[in-house]
């Protein structure tokens, strides 16, 4: 059942040591808001730590307090801390972080395949992104904005709708983020941040435009990520599938990833089919629009059965 901001406010007055965490391969959304959140509890006076078991894009080092993100094998916690899971459907989104989930957990989200795991949760599916939920929720609880905050809650909203261009994109969307500018985010500094691309990164996407295959009469395009694409790449990957979603007549992208010869990481893109359901089909989820899981089976074989089961669902 959905707390209201005044429960999660008398949630955090009982803990003094909280864990933030978000799901693994985190994105705009989640580095702003677990960033966002940090900053607020620490004013509450608030023994707070930051944990994702990835590593994080140096697209996001602008960010206050990127530095303070740890991995898991750093941390200890007990039963007396607080968890808070944002932007992530299950624990099991959190990787090795769902192992120090000893005591309570809260969980802010906005995904329509939330699994309602936490024992306090704030899932609101009508939005665009978390950020846009914490906006809405410091609004609420009279908090002070700093421009710090604002900037990185600004890209969780923008990141999250494809910087307003996206479906999803609400006129409350719209709102909370012209009052975070009101707040001093700088939506041309983070844009600039975001978009910079060193010639490495560069020199990438030009071996990854040319593996961009068409499917169902080219109104499917995927992008594999061999361990050979991987080496051009790096591990981050996520940017990529815009690629493959804005070629003409394209209405579902998706990209695979390599992690192991038995493990494929699935990315889903839509223009007006749900990919949510075709996540759900392999034990993902996420939007109707956007959304991802993870298939076990070699690379080769697990792009067959995506690609099976999307034109299925066409």
């Amino acid at each position: 059942m959905n707390c209201t901001s005044q429960d999660l406010q008398h949630v955090w007055n009982q803990y003094g040591s909280i864990m933030l965490t978000a799901h693994v391969s985190p994105d705009g959304d989640a580095i702003g808001s677990l960033l966002t959140l940090y900053h607020w509890l620490k004013t509450q006076g608030k023994h707070v730590v930051i944990v994702i078991d990835d590593d994080i894009d140096d697209k996001f080092n602008f960010l206050e307090d990127v530095n303070a993100i740890q991995k898991p094998a750093a941390v200890q916690t007990d039963d007396t801390w607080l968890s808070v899971v944002l932007d992530a459907t299950s624990s099991d989104r959190c990787g090795k972080v769902a192992a120090l989930m000893k005591g309570k957990v809260v969980n802010i989200d906005h995904h329509i395949s939330n699994e309602h795991f936490a024992d306090w949760e704030l899932v609101r599916p009508d939005m665009a992104a978390t950020g846009e939920i914490l906006t809405e929720l410091f609004q609420q609880w009279g908090a002070v904005m700093t421009a710090p905050m604002a900037d990185a809650l600004y890209m969780a909203i923008a990141t999250d709708c494809g910087f307003f261009k996206f479906s999803n994109t609400t006129g409350h969307t719209l709102r909370m983020a012209a009052s975070l500018v009101d707040n001093g985010a700088r939506p041309n500094i983070i844009s600039e941040h975001l978009e910079a691309q060193s010639l490495i990164k560069l020199r990438a996407l030009s071996e990854v435009l040319k593996h961009i295959e068409l499917f169902a009469g080219n109104t499917v395009a995927g992008i594999s990520f061999t361990p050979d694409v991987l080496k051009h790449t790096g591990e981050h990957t996520g940017g990529y599938i815009d690629y493959a979603r804005n070629v003409k007549g394209v209405d579902v992208a998706f990209t695979v990833k390599y992690i192991s010869d038995t493990e494929t990481r699935v990315s889903l893109r839509s223009k007006s089919i749900d990919v949510n359901a075709i996540a759900a089909t392999f034990g993902g989820g996420g939007h109707v629009r956007a959304a991802g899981c993870t298939i076990a089976a070699p690379l080769a074989k697990a792009k067959k059965m995506l690609v099976k089961e999307i034109i299925r669902d066409k």
